[in-house]
């Protein structure tokens, strides 16, 4: 196993967490704009590095922002949000972990050669149970129902694995390792916010529903 790689993702993990927890305590009408900051740069990573299918990403890039301005503008709730960026975390970290470990069967070699179905399948597991957990045991999101829980974790870990490999899949298009080299030992803001860029469309979508 890497270990420097997984520890380097765990530390621009932890720092990202700190900044949104700082955020979160203090200054929480800002969330939006370190959301926006991301964004930004992860439209200037394409720019630069990304040539084919390039007006593609950007049209990706623009969507997934015009759903999380949706989401922002009408169904914003700090807990809510706070709960699927740390979903995501979870799911990415352990799924990598599982998958260094355990990882043997190869689910698509040619976009992304190191996800596998233990590494995913760990992932799944960890992810739920940790958040059944907080959700039994402490008054987090108590408007849902257990049921609508598991149904909520589960789109967040589905969307989660294929921004991860939408990601990736262009990425091997353009013969690129990483996205770009903006956070040094990490790659770009678009390896590390692959996920999101995807998850925050049906978030969108759903809460304008519920």
């Amino acid at each position: 196993m890497d270990y420097k790689n997984f520890l380097n993702r765990v530390l621009f993990s932890i720092l990202f967490l700190i900044i949104y927890f700082i955020l979160f305590f203090n200054y929480s009408d800002s969330i939006f704009y370190f959301v926006t900051l991301i964004y930004l740069i992860t439209l200037i990573e394409v720019l630069i590095y990304f040539n084919r299918m390039k007006f593609i990403l950007i049209f990706y890039l623009v969507f997934s922002y015009l759903f999380l301005i949706l989401y922002f503008r009408y169904s914003f709730d700090l807990y809510e949000f706070t709960f699927i960026i740390l979903c995501i975390s979870c799911f990415d970290s352990f799924s990598y972990l599982a998958g260094k470990i355990l990882g043997k069967n190869k689910i698509f070699y040619k976009i992304s050669p190191n996800k596998t179905y233990e590494g995913l399948l760990g992932g799944i597991l960890i992810t739920n149970s940790i958040f059944l957990l907080i959700y039994l045991f402490m008054d987090y999101l108590n408007y849902l129902t257990q049921f609508d829980l598991i149904i909520l974790i589960n789109i967040i870990i589905c969307f989660s694995f294929f921004g991860d490999l939408l990601q990736s899949y262009f990425k091997r298009l353009n013969n690129l390792k990483d996205s770009s080299n903006f956070v040094p030992g990490h790659g770009g803001f678009f390896d590390r916010f692959d996920s999101f860029l995807l998850v925050i469309i049906p978030i969108g979508l759903l809460t304008q529903f519920y």
